[in-house]
C-alpha cells in the first residue's frame, strides 16, 4: 500500500525546514532556535559541528544552495514512520566569507552533490530529520 500522499508531503516540508533553518544558521553564525523542530541525532549534531567550524574561523555563509529533494521511500506501517530522501544540492550560489570584511573565502563550490537523509515520526509526533549525509564523491 502506498504511503498516504500527505506524509510524503510532510516528510519534504520538514526537510525543507530543516535546510532552511541550517542555512539562516551559517549565514548569522548562530544556531537558528527553530532548528531543533525539524532536526536530531546526527543530522543535528553535523549541522552543530559544521557551525563551529565555521564560527572557529570567523566565516559565514551568504547566497542560498539549490536544493531538489524527494522522497525515496517511506515505510508509514511501522511505528516510528521512516522515510528516506535524496537531494541534489548545487552551491553555485552559496558562498563563504570572512564574517568580519565580507571578503570571499577561497572554497570550491564544484558540481551538484547528492545528500541522503533519513526522516522518521512516532505515530504521535511530528517528522524530524535524523541523519544528512553529503556524498562528496557522487555528483548529480
Amino acid at each position: 500500500m502506498d504511503p498516504p500522499e500527505g506524509e510524503n508531503a510532510a516528510v519534504l516540508a520538514v526537510y525543507g525546514a530543516m535546510t532552511a533553518g541550517e542555512e539562516r544558521s551559517y549565514a548569522a553564525a548562530a544556531l537558528d532556535p527553530e532548528l531543533e523542530k525539524y532536526a536530531t541525532h546526527t543530522a543535528l549534531a553535523d549541522i552543530k559541528s559544521t557551525l563551529f567550524w565555521y564560527e572557529q574561523r570567523g566565516t559565514v555563509m551568504k547566497g542560498a544552495p539549490v536544493h531538489s529533494p524527494k522522497t525515496d521511500s517511506l515505510d508509514s506501517a511501522g511505528d516510528p514512520l521512516r522515510a528516506a530522501i535524496t537531494d541534489c544540492v548545487g552551491s553555485s550560489a552559496y558562498d563563504k566569507v570572512d564574517k568580519a570584511s565580507g571578503n570571499p573565502v577561497a572554497a570550491p563550490s564544484g558540481p551538484r552533490r547528492h545528500v541522503t537523509s533519513t526522516a522518521q515520526r512516532t505515530k504521535a509526533g511530528p517528522w524530524l530529520v535524523y541523519t544528512s549525509t553529503i556524498e562528496r564523491d557522487r555528483t548529480c
